[in-house]
């Protein structure tokens, strides 16, 4: 890599701030939000607010409140944009998977983030992870999905993905496969030591990281108070992802 690119990749690098989870911002001539929770104070900066699908690990009207401004857009995936409408009175871009667009001036492309065998993010709902390009350099945030042929042919330089397995994303080890075959110039794990994948999972993941692929591990991504509120609320999310597996078998 030519040292001038290197150093601009540098520059993405620190201007992406993982909030807590899987709460993300880019700071840099847009400030970008990927599924915003847990927002302090009301900063309403947001340029664009992408929203990678419904569950309340990642959508959280309250908080893309706080982050609104007039001309602030949102893109989130057509089969939950009327929600997204409701509960933050703005309506949203509708998105699928596959797609290519430009959305105040970045280039975006959706990806779709899906589940092979669990019930908890069903291929047929639409949800997405984004590829956004920034000058030259290309951030891929995967959204909860499982290693998909999708995930598995997305080039990008800078990659975020879950870690923590179990129903609802790709374990450590499975991550760590994903990014041996994207291989990305740096990789940032998140989605993880909340309900899922304990505050290990980052090093098991980056032991498992092919060398010459940069892991870079934010101690943000865990959080103690959100472990208490994930837990109270385990038994709910059992038992959403039992009735979307049923309504799924009704379905199909």
């Amino acid at each position: 890599m030519p040292k001038g690119e290197n150093m601009f990749q540098q520059e993405i690098l620190n201007q992406i701030q993982v909030n807590i989870h899987s709460s993300i911002c880019i700071r840099g001539e847009k400030v970008i939000y990927i599924d915003p929770i847990r927002i302090a104070g009301e900063p309403h900066d947001a340029d664009l607010i992408l929203i990678t699908h419904p569950h309340f690990d990642h959508f959280s009207p309250k908080d893309i409140k706080k982050l609104l401004k007039p001309d602030t857009a949102i893109a989130a995936p057509d089969s939950i944009a009327a929600m997204v409408k409701l509960r933050t009175g703005r309506e949203p871009l509708r998105v699928k998977p596959g797609q290519s667009l430009t959305i105040c001036g970045i280039p975006v492309e959706t990806i779709a983030a899906y589940n092979l065998h669990k019930p908890a993010h069903m291929q047929r709902m639409g949800w997405v992870g984004y590829v956004l390009t920034l000058g030259e350099t290309r951030i891929y945030v995967t959204g909860d999905c499982d290693v998909t042929p999708e995930c598995s042919a997305v080039n990008c330089d800078i990659l975020l993905l879950p870690v923590s397995g179990g129903m609802y994303t790709m374990n450590a080890k499975e991550a760590a496969e994903l990014t041996n075959q994207i291989k990305p110039h740096t990789v940032i794990p998140i989605h993880y030591g909340v309900m899922l994948g304990g505050k290990d999972a980052p090093e098991i993941f980056r032991d498992a990281v092919a060398g010459g692929i940069e892991t870079d591990i934010r101690d943000t991504v865990f959080n103690n108070l959100m472990v208490w509120q994930y837990l109270r609320l385990i038994p709910i999310m059992l038992l959403c992802g039992i009735i979307g597996y049923l309504i799924g078998q009704l379905l199909s």
